[in-house]
């Protein structure tokens, strides 16, 4: 029987995972449960809080069931999630209105006017990165301009896993490695900055109290406990952001060690020991004090495959169901028909605008270069390769920008496919690393709870001990030197047409 379990619970952009592990990093069980996502209006991205929490307690109990464990054997409960989401909720904690999850566009109005009355300098030394919709606050205007009843009877705002964490314990706060994804944070003191919080005329009182991220800041009252199947008294700490969290799952904790993360988007992690300030890359906080992490984050590379799987997919859809496999699988297997380079198809990943670095809602996917001899394996080469030429810009902006890459790691659930590895590591140059076992976010829950609960005396300590390295894919020089060839188009392709993407967003 294992004395000591560590759970870890990651709220997503599509689903809710939990795993229990030991406290030598070996997995005992995970679970999932997706949600959906509701799409109003063009622009629009929305959650229901609660959904979040009835997945979060289906797939504890599911954990604890599958594992064999009493409830007692928790030692401690992290969260982490997607980011940053704007959840509006009264003293109670009872959500007032949707979630605007960090795909949700709709504040580019306020945006223009925060830019108009904050010197955006001001922002990028403070806090880092810019003023787009992707951030909280440029929500929280909207929020308190286009709903101020809503406004009005909300008490706190809360980042998705801090809406867990209340469900939990009764607390509010909101871990320290969301604070750079507020836009008005003090970044280099991880906490809320007075300065941008009056320059942008928000109200610090329904922001949330700030906490390190592996603070126990509660523990599991006899209500969460009854929801949940947890004991009444477990530890809960303050959590992390879902890309910190896969930063931790793989081990980042020197400067230049950094990982990617596909998921619904593609997230690049560097770790340093300098906190970013500019503005085309996205700062992000570190559970280690001294250190910090610079984000490229992209909008819709795994989302562009699901979406592809759903509209164009139906006959492996259907393939999959008759097999008990997976459909991307079967996508993957006709992408791996495709040569190097999609029969030079060349795919623009901008499905939901995109972020870093060219931060343009307007922007759209595009398929460059069909023919009637394009394959459907080349369609979905093509989406996996334009992914990986989105990373590739990124990794070049961060290193023009003074933090390079020493080491890469895969993480997430596009780490599953093989091909996908090795297009990465032929279109970056160089070698992409995956943990032995790929478990996701959740992981790096259970091993900052680890660290915070004493069983390590350190995070570093606590990541030694449990991150154990898996295959290693090397790239390939004669697919190195043709997707050189094809990136070169890649990057001329958004210049060129970006007056047609914003002339198109303007048509009626």
């Amino acid at each position: 029987m294992v004395a000591e379990a560590l759970l870890g619970v990651d709220i997503g952009t599509t689903a809710a995972k939990a795993i229990l592990c030991d406290r030598n990093g070996t997995l005992l069980a995970q679970a999932g449960e997706e949600y959906p996502t509701a799409f109003p209006q063009p622009g629009w991205a929305e959650q229901d809080p609660e959904a979040w929490w009835r997945a979060t307690c289906h797939v504890v109990r599911r954990v604890l069931e599958a594992a064999g464990l009493p409830a007692q054997a928790v030692v401690g409960v992290g969260v982490s999630c997607q980011a940053p989401t704007l959840a509006a909720v009264d003293a109670a904690g009872h959500p007032l209105y949707p979630a605007l999850i960090w795909m949700d566009r709709r504040a580019e109005p306020q945006c223009a006017q925060l830019r108009d009355e904050v010197d955006e300098e001001l922002v990028a030394a403070l806090n880092g990165g810019r003023i787009d919709p992707y951030y909280l606050a440029p929500k929280l205007r909207w929020l308190r301009e286009q709903e101020p009843d809503v406004y009005a009877r909300c008490h706190q705002v809360l980042q998705a896993n801090g809406y867990i964490v209340h469900k939990l314990t009764g607390v509010f706060c909101m871990d320290s490695s969301h604070g750079p994804l507020t836009l008005c944070f003090d970044s280099a003191r991880r906490e809320w900055s007075p300065t941008l919080q009056e320059a942008m005329k928000l109200d610090p009182d329904k922001l949330p109290p700030v906490k390190p991220c592996g603070e126990v800041v509660g523990v599991v009252t006899p209500a969460a406990a009854q929801a949940t199947g947890l004991a009444p008294g477990t530890p809960v700490i303050a959590g992390m952001t879902d890309g910190t969290a896969a930063a931790v799952e793989v081990g980042l904790t020197r400067p230049g060690d950094a990982a990617e993360m596909t998921g619904q988007s593609t997230v690049l992690l560097i770790c340093s020991d300098a906190s970013y300030r500019g503005k085309a890359l996205i700062p992000l906080g570190h559970p280690i004090p001294g250190l910090h992490l610079v984000v490229g984050a992209m909008s819709a590379t795994g989302g562009a495959l699901r979406w592809f799987r759903d509209q164009l997919g139906e006959r492996e859809v259907a393939e999959a169901q008759r097999q008990g496999v997976d459909p991307f699988e079967l996508l993957s297997a006709r992408a791996a028909q495709s040569p190097p380079g999609a029969n030079r198809l060349i795919f623009l990943p901008y499905m939901y605008g995109e972020r870093s670095p060219i931060w343009d809602s307007a922007a759209r996917g595009v398929f460059f270069g069909l023919s009637l001899a394009t394959t459907k394996g080349d369609l979905v080469r093509a989406v996996m390769e334009g992914a990986a030429y989105g990373l590739r810009h990124n990794v070049e902006t961060a290193a023009e920008a003074g933090f390079a890459l020493a080491t890469l790691a895969c993480v997430g659930g596009g780490a599953r496919s093989s091909l996908w590895n090795q297009i990465k590591a032929d279109v970056l140059k160089r070698p992409v690393t995956l943990p032995a076992a790929a478990s996701g976010a959740a992981m790096g829950d259970a091993l900052l709870v680890a660290a915070s609960v004493g069983l390590y005396p350190s995070l570093v300590e606590a990541v030694a001990a449990m991150v154990k390295t898996g295959p290693t894919f090397t790239p390939q020089p004669e697919n190195a030197a043709r997707y050189d060839a094809l990136y070169r188009i890649y990057r001329q392709l958004y210049p060129t047409l970006r007056p047609l993407f914003h002339e198109l967003a303007e048509v009626a």
